[in-house]
Formats: C-alpha cells, structure tokens, sequence
C-alpha cells in the first residue's frame, strides 16, 4: 500500500500545492463568522443556515447539490466560540505538523482519502436506511491518530494543566471511535469507519509488523519458559 501512496505522490509533483491546512483552518473560521451573520441578519421566525446548505447529506447531493461534496470538510465542530477556537488551534497544530513531516502532498493525499472514504460512508448509509449524513469531525479525529503515531510522546497540556503524552490522548480518540461503530447509530458508524480507511492504509503495514513482532516476542518467551 505504501507503494501506491508513494506513486501517488510522485504524481502529485507535478502541480504547485500550497499548504492546505491553514486554509482549511480559515475556511472553518470564515464559516463560523458568516454562519452567525446570516443568523443575526434574518427575521427571528426564520433563521437562515449556511451550516445546514454545506453540510454533507447525500439527498441534497442527489438533488444536485454538488458542491456538498467538498464544503462539509469547512464546517466548524461546534457553535461556542471559545471551543471553536481551541479545536482550531489544535487542528492546525496537529495538522500543520503532519503537512511538514509528510509534505503537502502526501498530506492532501491522506485528507482525501479520508474524505472520499466518508462520502462512500454516507451512501453506504443511504442506501442502508433512505438518507444520509456526514461529519468531518472524525475526518480531523483520525489527523490525531496519525500525529500520535508518528510523535507517542509529544505531550500536550490536558485541561492546560496536566501534561499527557499523544499515545495515550490517542488511546482516548481510538475508544471515541469504537463507542461509535458499535454504540452509534448508523450514520455515526458509516463515518468512523470511514475515518479509519487513511489510518489503515498508511499506517496498516506498520501495525501489522506491530503485532508479528508482539506474536513472535510472546511466543519466544512461552517456548523459553516451556524449555525451563
């Protein structure tokens, strides 16, 4: 796999690609403003949404909306300014410095394939139960699965009081995303899984070699204690 994503890479050099995630960063900051301004400019009996005209929902989609395709990864994660901006802080920390170990490319590579695999998620999802919905809340989630497994013990001040090591902030968003795949509902189950699909392909072969050494360092010492 990682063959692939190299290959895809090499390709990818023949275009001039700016960094992306300080722009996904304004674009979400830009949708929170514009998102209360419509709010405070129409009449009390009907609040205007620009969230809801940009989230993904594969009817809309179906209806013509296309460009939900690509503006449901701009939505902020929350409608509370203060959390607006210590989820984009951390996004475009995490972000920025993945985007600079990896390199443009191959970051934009992992972002799209998250959301592309969370676009099928939500068809899947359609076509399952009659509509359905995405959110790129797990799409950023899984940017910190991939920053925890390249820097475990970068450590980040919880409740900027207790310093945490990543790996361990990792196990927390893993269990966030196995409450949802096997407590959430449907939709939220589409997506976490979808959200996994880049963690699996770029860190898959890793893991994988993880668990054979873990096998085989467990079975040398059972044959050691058997041998004694």
């Amino acid at each position: 796999m990682q063959k692939l994503i190299n290959s895809l890479e090499r390709k990818l050099y023949r275009y001039r690609i700016p960094p992306i995630m300080k722009y996904i960063i304004y674009a979400m900051a830009g949708v929170f403003v514009l998102d209360l301004l419509f709010a405070s400019s129409t009449a009390y009996s009907y609040r205007f949404s620009l969230i809801s005209h940009l989230m993904l929902s594969t009817n809309a989609i179906l209806h013509g909306q296309i460009w939900r395709l690509v503006t449901w990864i701009f939505i902020p994660d929350s409608s509370s300014m203060l959390w607006l901006l210590l989820s984009l802080y951390f996004y475009f920390m995490v972000g920025t410095t993945l985007e600079n170990r990896w390199g443009t490319r191959r970051f934009l590579i992992y972002l799209v394939i998250g959301a592309v695999a969370n676009i099928i998620g939500a068809f899947v999802a359609h076509l399952l139960c009659g509509y359905g919905i995405g959110t790129n809340a797990y799409l950023f989630y899984s940017l910190f699965l991939a920053f925890a497994a390249l820097y475990p013990d970068a450590e980040f001040l919880l409740f900027f009081v207790l310093p945490v090591k990543a790996k361990w902030l990792a196990l927390i968003d893993l269990l966030y995303f196995l409450s949802a795949i096997f407590f959430g509902g449907l939709q939220m189950r589409c997506a976490a899984i979808a959200s996994l699909v880049n963690v699996m392909l770029f860190f898959g072969d890793d893991l994988y070699r993880l668990c054979r050494r873990t096998i085989d360092q467990f079975n040398r010492r059972r044959s050691f204690h058997n041998y004694r």
